[in-house]
């Protein structure tokens, strides 16, 4: 039995495992206040699928009853309706709603709301009623005027549970994310919990009822969602919008259409599964889409509309330059549909059901992935770096500025002075731009970008941001924020901190540690495999180096400040320590790989046994957690973990860190779990390619698609090819997240002016942040943006620096597509197939399908960009053309990964070879190869041997 020194403080409910009772927990908090609620009246409507409570502003208490929490999922009153109106050419005004009336009908389970008066220019009515298992919300307002009106705005203002603070039982167990498609006649809401178990509240319009537009709240958990927008709309100059503004006119009282009437449908649901079928019984449409909704030109999507209703028309926003051909039903109600895209940017499709019921697909077409790579490498740097010997900063990569097309610096702020300068020299916005640079030319090298990363190396980084391996104290440290040149002089930082921990070097902020190993890592690849275009450090310097900085993560910044809870919290690009610890015992250097191997696997066991949600990273929940919460449940589920008392002593509880017991089985319960608190800020059932697969900040609203669209899209694409029973849902949404985030590269042609956010050629390979989903407002980094990329790049290199590790070529039969090839084109033939990598990388293949699960990757060099990767109808023979990529001779590393205990034959140029090593790794097994290539082409085959 597990042990700890420290009691249980709660369970994890929610149909999952009991929490263990080696448990760790923040100190109780107090719980987030349900503000704005109003008094409950009298006792809750109770039903077998709903509680609802009711004041007389409406209602305020949503609870499943089946949830062991009973979670409230409103925070605020669901019920508040914004009207604005206006009279002919005169002022516009707001419809008050301050004097109701309400009607209490429990025998019929129906709440009425009347808001009337002779002197009011509108009577509205609002009834919430029972049906079955659905809670029907209808609004009807009424023209009382003898004179005709114009509807500006017509808007529902939402109310949610928002998970904030500190207390992680109240966040991943009793509040709600919300995630949203406003999109016409087939709008939805969804809010589900962070710990991503059941309930899930659904929130649809009924037939007669569209959503166009929303704008945030000052309060982050509430925002409006429009039916008519016209005032509001176009009151907002600023930035673009894909759906019209609408109005609505409403003739005097007793004639023509004097009234309007809209509904919405509340469903609660304990599963995507079900989500998707309660949009197909309220007459809307369930999407998919493979490879995802940001589409390469090169090549091809599909997408499935699932929907009882009639498909009248689906039209393309510019049909001279789009391709859409109709499928069939792959399966009853499922229609599919190919499209190609031959006009970049944006394209909008427009799906007409139903009677002239409209919904938009959004997609975005960019130019083919490895262009963008190629792109975003050369330009960063020609761009992104600044060159003066005589300035602190001589080698700096920082931020540039789309909008004003302009290098960001220390001398050149835009407003980022003081502990803000971390946005242009320091931290993730500026560390991980190197590592990204590095690890393409692992793959791809070129000498200039290699010499860049070196010199940012020489004079930025040894000596300047980390200590050399000589200062003591310290050695290896890195100085954190707003840069080394403060951090590193305490009356400089004294200037723009106060005075707490004046006293201790700033050396702690553990997220920077490993960019820099990261960076380490890929330039020792780059020194090793290329040495001829090394000039700074040979391959063994950069070794000591990357594992000089992995040491000095695990040890600096808890010794410093036990804040920085290394063991506990997840880091962005720690999940290379793995691969980093196997190179260590490859290199005969065992001693450092047995310490990293000790630290690692602490992690491992107390992101399993020690809490019931690590989900936190710098945010007590955050969704820059789940690239690490993976990779520690990948490592557990496929290597042996010794269990051990007092592994770890924890300075904030005072209290060390043992398991008597260690069991694989509850690591991969662990890894289910995380992955589906991972999809609750993960756009999932939302076809738009901003959110599709994107991340989205859990508290607001407006800010879409960042780093970790690529980064998390990782563990989810991962774990549908090595671990899911049912992978196909997990490639879909693992593709669509890793595709999504390229729609924040300003590319283009010269026909298009480089870009489509951010014209000019002086953009083309630029880079955004993060999407602004509003029209215009303002984002985290105190700037005003419009809908669309953010100026700068930041933190978004960090995702471009996930690409080598998780481009892949899939070959898999979808239950709804078919055969597909993701990242890749296809041609089915009578003897089998025929695929054209388009991945962006061309170093790994996969083949999914039933009992086959098949991984091939190569360390270096590529599979040929125009020769075809071929395979038997009967699965059971691959061929494999591999290009060299450097036209050197050289040896590169094949490594297998097989499922199912099958045997498998691997030949190059007809010759068998056989492999130098063999792993179980219980989930499966890796066989490596070394193959000798010498050719600019060579012909790699694996064939299936029969039993």
């Amino acid at each position: 039995m597990r042990r700890s020194l420290l009691p249980t403080l709660f369970s994890l409910t929610l149909g999952m495992a009991c929490t263990p009772t080696g448990a760790v927990e923040e100190p109780p908090q107090p719980e987030a206040s349900v503000q704005n609620s109003g008094q409950e009246l009298g006792d809750p409507l109770n039903t077998g699928r709903w509680v609802i409570g009711f004041g007389n502003s409406g209602i305020n208490r949503l609870v499943f009853p089946q949830d062991p929490r009973q979670a409230n999922a409103l925070d605020g009153v669901l019920g508040q309706v914004d009207v604005r109106y206006q009279f002919g050419d005169g002022d516009w005004l707001n419809f008050a709603t301050d004097d109701r009336n309400l009607d209490v009908d429990p025998e019929n389970r129906r709440l009425t709301y009347v808001y009337a008066g002779e002197d009011r220019p509108f009577r509205m009515e609002q009834t919430f009623s029972v049906n079955g298992d659905a809670l029907e919300w209808n609004i009807e307002v009424r023209n009382q005027t003898p004179n005709p009106v114009t509807i500006g705005d017509v808007a529902i203002r939402v109310p949610w549970r928002s998970p904030s603070g500190g207390n992680s039982q109240y966040i991943f167990e009793e509040a709600f994310n919300k995630r949203h498609f406003i999109s016409g006649d087939g709008s939805f809401m969804i809010f589900s919990k962070p710990g991503g178990g059941s309930p899930f509240l659904l929130l649809a319009v009924q037939p007669g009822t569209g959503l166009e537009y929303f704008t945030p709240e000052e309060d982050e958990n509430s925002y409006r969602a429009y039916v008519h927008s016209g005032y509001s709309g176009n009151a907002q100059s600023e930035g673009t919008w894909r759906l019209p503004h609408t109005y609505l006119e409403l003739d005097p009282e007793g004639e023509g259409t004097d009234r309007f009437s809209y509904g919405f449908t509340l469903h609660w649901a304990e599963s995507y599964d079900e989500l998707r079928e309660l949009l197909v019984e309220n007459d809307l449409i369930d999407v998919r889409v493979v490879p995802g909704m940001t589409v390469p030109e090169d090549l091809e999507a599909k997408f499935s509309l699932h929907t009882r209703t009639s498909i009248e028309e689906v039209v393309a926003e510019f049909p001279n330059d789009t391709e859409i051909n109709y499928l069939g039903e792959s399966l009853p109600d499922h229609h599919i549909y190919s499209v190609k895209f031959n006009r970049l940017g944006e394209n909008m499709i427009t799906v007409r059901f139903d009677g002239g019921r409209e919904t938009y697909l959004e997609f975005f077409s960019t130019e083919p992935v490895e262009t963008l790579m190629r792109k975003r490498t050369d330009f960063i740097v020609n761009n992104q770096q600044h060159r003066n010997p005589d300035v602190w900063y001589d080698g700096l990569f920082s931020v540039w500025d789309m909008k004003n097309q302009v290098l960001r610096g220390p001398d050149d702020t835009d407003g980022y002075d003081g502990w803000w300068g971390y946005v242009l020299a320091a931290d993730d916005p500026a560390l991980g731009i190197a590592p990204m640079i590095a690890s393409w030319n692992a793959l791809y090298p070129d000498e200039d970008q290699i010499e860049a990363i070196e010199y940012y190396l020489e004079r930025y980084v040894w000596g300047g941001l980390q200590r050399t391996d000589e200062q003591d104290p310290y050695p290896y440290g890195i100085y954190g924020v707003p840069n080394w040149y403060v951090a590193s002089d305490v009356d400089r930082r004294a200037e723009i901190e106060s005075q707490t921990n004046l006293d201790k070097m700033k050396v702690w902020r553990a997220y920077d540690y490993p960019h820099i190993f990261m960076l380490y890592y890929h330039m020792y690849q780059i020194a090793d495999r290329y040495p001829e275009m090394v000039n700074y450090l040979d391959a063994e310097g950069y070794l000591e180096r990357m594992v000089g900085t992995a040491k000095a993560f695990f040890r600096y910044p808890y010794e410093i400040l036990a804040y920085y809870r290394i063991y506990e919290t997840g880091h962005y690009n720690e999940m290379l320590l793995p691969e980093i610890i196997e190179l260590l015992e490859e290199k005969g250097r065992q001693e450092d790989a047995d310490f990293l191997r000790r630290e690692w696997e602490k992690k491992v066991l107390f992101h399993t046994y020690g809490h019931p949600h690590p989900y936190g990273s710098e945010y007590s929940f955050d969704r820059t957690a789940f690239e690490s919460t993976y990779a520690f449940a990948r490592y557990g589920s496929t290597h042996e973990i010794e269990p051990g008392d007092s592994l770890w002593y924890d300075k904030n509880r005072d209290m060390w860190h043992s398991y008597d017991e260690v069991n694989r089985s509850d690591i991969r319960e662990f890894m289910d779990r995380q992955h589906y608190a991972g999809l609750a800020v993960r756009g999932w059932l939302e076809p738009k390619y901003f959110l599709l697969g994107a991340d989205f900040r859990f508290h607001t609203d407006i800010n879409t698609m960042s780093y970790m669209a690529k980064m998390g899209g990782w563990s989810v694409l991962n774990y549908g090819l090595e671990f899911a029973d049912e992978p196909h849902d997990w490639l879909q949404l693992g593709y669509a997240s890793y595709l999504s985030s390229f729609a924040l590269m300003n590319t283009g042609t010269e026909e298009t002016d480089y870009g489509f956010f951010f014209p000019g050629e002086e953009n083309d390979g630029a880079l955004g942040w993060r999407f602004m989903e509003a029209k215009h407002a303002r984002a985290w980094i105190r700037k005003d943006e419009v809908r669309g990329p953010w100026r700068y790049d930041g933190e978004e290199n960090l995702g471009m620096g996930a690409v080598t590790r998780l481009a892949s070529t899939i070959l898999t039969e979808d239950p709804i597509f078919g055969w597909t090839a993701y990242g890749a084109n296809m041609e089915q033939l009578s003897d089998g197939f025929e695929i054209y990598p388009r991945d962006g990388v061309r170093v790994r293949f996969w083949l999914v399908d039933g009992e086959n699960r098949l991984g091939v990757q190569l360390a270096r060099d590529s599979w040929s960009a125009t020769r075809p990767i071929r395979v038997s109808d009967d699965l059971g023979h691959l061929e494999l053309p591999i290009e060299n990529t450097t036209g050197t001779s050289h040896t590169t590393r094949l490594e297998l990964q097989i499922h199912n205990g099958e045997q498998w034959r691997v030949s190059l140029d007809g010759n068998v070879i056989e492999p130098v090593r063999e792993d179980d790794f219980f989930e499966f097994e890796r066989n490596v190869y070394e193959l000798s290539i010498s050719d600019l082409n060579h012909r790699l085959e694996v064939i299936r041997l029969s039993d």
